[in-house]
């Protein structure tokens, strides 16, 4: 079977072309821009176009597209006018894991972290799982795939509807706050009900956040901070570890993680509560957890100055819950640091439709730095300027300036000592952060 992805190179793509390559399908595709997924394809072997045309066609019986591909994308059209059957990068997933046994994690935000955590622990204790991830973790072979036996973990992407046709056997949903609220009528009654039928469809058990207002009481068992079978009752921190003790069914336990933030011990706590109720040793998923080292761009520190406490940390958040969680996160690991932001926004449907709530995430910085938005391919919406989370952050008092181009941020940007430099978003704000780290070197 000869296979055609429209976008392979988009992280979740990616793993899905991966794993037909390696079922022995004949593997090409199509996308904008050379990134190192396409690389790694190309590398084994896998023909990638770059642009898309009517002409990359090499008579495939299946096109499998991403949702971020034009509706009127040349290839697309072709696979029509040439009969082929043509399905999106879901419809193809759930195809794959429902001949398995179906580990799936999803969620606004914590879903690849969790994802990560939850496959790093099942190999660590002996499993050998199939994992999908939405994101590059070291653990796995080829960053964002691993091919293993019938057990499949899985990131499933929540923003689209579709997401709600999948029946895995067991189930975290992280939270639910929200994003992508435009594809899902604007209507949080029908954005609730999708994540019901998830529920529903789950056939053995469904773990969710007690504290999450939309998904809190759907799960068959729930974890948090005040409630649910597994609690948090106390966490410290210091600069490499954070402890907390959780009480799991009525007895407490001790959790050391490598990863900063409380979320990232809610995180943890869904992974314990789901393994400890299929039986798994409590004991031996918490010792797994000690090694978990976060997934790329997930404060992930690049620079480590410590004559200078100079540090530059690289994340991918871009909603304001998340870059709530980064800098509350950056506090505890760096309380003594300035914290500086250079902020990308991810879409011009999100900054529009969280109306002011960026700027109140990003007054938890000292100093914030906002680029213009990445549209993310977003095409016939309304294109606001990221200028008004600056206007909001100097309402509020805060030293924030707008750069319109991630070109000039290298510029603007002083090295000073005692500095936490934090380059945040899910865009392509890594490419400042990177010319930064250089010239940070350089005056060194």
């Amino acid at each position: 079977m000869k296979i055609h992805f429209v976008g392979i190179g988009g992280i979740g793509m990616s793993s899905l072309a991966l794993h037909s390559h390696f079922e022995g399908k004949l593997v090409y595709g199509s996308d904008l821009y050379e990134n190192e997924q396409i690389r790694l394809l190309q590398k084994l072997g896998v023909k990638v176009f770059l642009g898309h045309s009517y002409n990359n066609w090499l008579n495939p019986d299946l096109v499998v597209y991403t949702p971020a591909v034009h509706k009127d994308n040349p290839e697309i059209s072709r696979a029509k006018e040439e009969h082929v059957p043509v399905i999106n990068r879901f419809e193809f997933l759930r195809s794959i894991v429902q001949r398995h046994l179906q580990y799936a994690v999803t969620g606004s935000d914590g879903k690849t972290t969790t994802t990560a955590m939850l496959a790093h622990v099942l190999k660590t204790i002996g499993e050998n799982p199939t994992v999908f991830l939405g994101g590059l973790h070291t653990s796995l072979e080829y960053g964002n795939y691993r091919k293993g036996c019938e057990k499949v973990v899985y990131e499933l992407d929540e923003s689209q509807p579709e997401f709600c046709n999948f029946s895995p056997n067991y189930l975290i949903i992280t939270n639910a706050r929200g994003d992508h609220m435009e594809n899902f009528k604007s209507d949080p009654s029908f954005y609730k009900k999708c994540f019901e039928n998830l529920v529903l469809n789950t056939k053995d058990l469904a773990v969710t956040y007690r504290e999450d207002e939309t998904t809190g009481k759907l799960g068959h068992l729930t974890f948090g901070k005040t409630a649910g079978v597994c609690r948090l009752l106390e966490r410290k921190v210091n600069r490499l570890v954070q402890a907390a003790t959780i009480e799991l069914d009525g007895k407490k336990y001790e959790l050391i993680l490598k990863v900063p933030g409380e979320h990232n011990v809610l995180n943890a706590m869904a992974v314990i509560t789901l393994l400890w109720a299929i039986g798994h040793d409590v004991l031996a998923v918490i010792k797994a957890l000690e090694s978990f080292v976060n997934t790329y761009r997930r404060f992930t520190v690049t620079v480590i100055d410590e004559e200078r406490r100079i540090f530059v940390v690289d994340d991918y958040a871009h909603t304001p819950d998340e870059i709530q969680c980064l800098l509350k996160a950056a506090q505890e690991r760096f309380p003594n640091e300035k914290k500086v932001v250079v902020f990308q926004p991810h879409r011009y449907t999100r900054l529009a439709r969280e109306d002011g709530k960026f700027s109140r995430a990003l007054e938890l910085a000292d100093e914030v730095y906002v680029t213009e938005v990445y549209d993310a391919f977003e095409v016939d919406v309304p294109k606001i300027s990221s200028k008004i989370i600056v206007e909001g952050l100097i309402t509020s008092g805060k030293k924030a300036f707008y750069v319109p181009s991630l070109d000039l941020v290298e510029s603007l940007l002083p090295v000073t000592e005692n500095t936490v430099y934090l380059f945040v978003g899910a865009g392509d704000v890594i490419k400042a952060s990177q010319r930064f780290v250089q010239t940070i070197k350089k005056k060194n």
